[in-house]
């Protein structure tokens, strides 16, 4: 015990304690405070009862039993102050040293991107604009040739449903089995009806109940083997809108001329390669953005930025002013004759 309280004497004693550090060692102080605590009361219970029958000497070992006692406790209790002030420091300063790590890497990764961005982005988008150039003559050399083939040959298929159509996936079986069902005379496959509600003649033949006709009134019913499979339906196949009617792609900064715009479709829902061509080329006509021009402006920035301190007025103009009405004052004119 007296080798764990001074470790956490020490680490009291420690500016750059860690929260790690100090975690455990404040329960076990504040165990050793209770501890303690319980010796004081036994002291002070021990030294009371020996007033009156222990001797002199006996009595001063108790009281400095009861004194020492009380020394542990102030340890104790200063010992669990110092720690928890400790842990308020070490929580802050760890805190804030995170802050500044999350700071530091955010501010990392935002000059990363910036410079990918500022680097890369006029390269791709170009590259981008290039390929759906590229898509369009080659869908245009496909509507040509499928629109005059060669005999025996067979349509050959656009190049983004080729790729960009969701996956195929086909019928799948799962399981097959044999039942038998009732079906209105003259008919092949099981009515909407409740097949429980049909009342058996023979074996293979029944009546399917008319409601609120007496009994022996319906339609009748023959029984019909049918294979029942359970499947999973073919799914798949959609295809996507065209890259040319869905991407856009602005310049870099602000104010540059746009890379590329969506395409629209024709009036009947069709995107044509020749338009895509056209617009891809009107874009590239368009001249760079220069210097942007600027009108010059003035302002005017004073010296000296202390107010000017109001002129008091005389005692001649005070005196002046007070043989006159008020309502000069007020207009800032002379009456006839006083000018």
């Amino acid at each position: 015990m007296k080798r764990l309280l001074k470790n956490l004497f020490a680490l009291a004693g420690r500016e750059d304690a860690t929260v790690l550090e100090i975690g455990p060692g404040l329960p076990e102080a504040e165990a050793e405070l209770a501890a303690a605590h319980e010796r004081q009361q036994a002291a002070e219970a021990t030294y009371k009862a020996g007033l009156l029958s222990v001797d002199e000497a006996g009595l001063l070992a108790l009281d400095t039993a009861r004194r020492d006692a009380n020394v542990k406790v102030d340890r104790a209790e200063a010992l669990v102050a110092a720690l928890k002030e400790r842990l308020a420091a070490a929580q802050a300063r760890e805190a804030e040293a995170e802050r500044v790590a999350r700071h530091e890497a955010a501010r990392r990764q935002a000059d990363d991107a910036a410079a990918a961005l500022s680097e890369m982005y006029a390269h791709l988008a170009t590259g981008i604009v290039d390929l759906i150039e590229g898509i369009a003559r080659a869908e245009a050399a496909v509507q040509a040739a499928n629109a005059d083939l060669p005999r025996g040959a067979e349509k050959i298929p656009g190049v983004e449903r080729r790729i960009r159509s969701s996956p195929v996936f086909p019928e799948e079986l799962l399981s097959e089995s044999f039942e038998d069902r009732w079906v209105l005379v003259g008919q092949v496959r099981p009515g909407e009806f409740d097949q429980d509600r049909v009342v058996t003649s023979t074996r293979d033949r029944g009546l399917l109940p008319t409601p609120g006709f007496p009994n022996g009134q319906g339609r009748p019913v023959e029984r019909r083997r049918f294979r029942v499979q359970k499947f999973l339906p073919a799914i798949g196949g959609e295809p996507a809108n065209a890259l040319a009617s869905s991407v856009r792609l602005p310049g870099l900064l602000h104010g540059d001329a746009t890379l590329f715009e969506p395409v629209e479709r024709d009036a009947h829902g069709l995107l044509d390669p020749v338009y895509v061509l056209r617009a891809i080329e009107k874009r590239r006509r368009v001249a760079p953005r220069g210097e942007p021009t600027r009108a010059v402006n003035e302002r005017l920035i004073p010296l000296d930025a202390t107010p000017v301190p109001a002129t008091p007025q005389t005692d001649h103009f005070q005196s002046f002013g007070s043989r006159f009405p008020e309502d000069r004052q007020a207009s800032g004119r002379f009456p006839a004759g006083q000018r």
